[in-house]
């Protein structure tokens, strides 16, 4: 699906829009002109999932270590999002967090 909207954007320019989580449980964003968008419509990325890391580590040379790491990204409700919209408008890609300073 990534690989497809990436192919959509190539062809028509890039349409992105901003999002705001408004549930996470099943996952509805609701865009700035006020359609929501359910879970079926949405493409995550890592920057918006939890997931489990495992792996081993060398330290200073010595015996490999294994470790467990539990990376929580996951979106909560209130964040805003910046989605990359597919061609045809039926998939979204979320890109990641949008964070307003000042």
């Amino acid at each position: 699906m990534i690989k497809q909207l990436a192919l959509d954007v190539a062809e028509s320019g890039a349409d992105f829009c901003i999002g705001i989580v408004t549930a996470v449980n099943p996952l509805v964003i609701r865009l700035e002109e006020g359609m929501e968008l359910t879970e079926e419509f949405l493409v995550l990325t890592e920057a918006a999932l939890e997931w489990e890391e495992k792996g081993a580590i060398s330290i200073n040379g010595g015996d490999w270590n294994n470790y467990r790491m539990k990376r929580n990204k996951a979106l909560q409700t209130g964040e805003a999002v910046v989605l990359l919209r597919g061609a045809d408008g039926q998939q979204y890609l979320v890109l990641g967090r949008v964070r307003k300073e000042g």
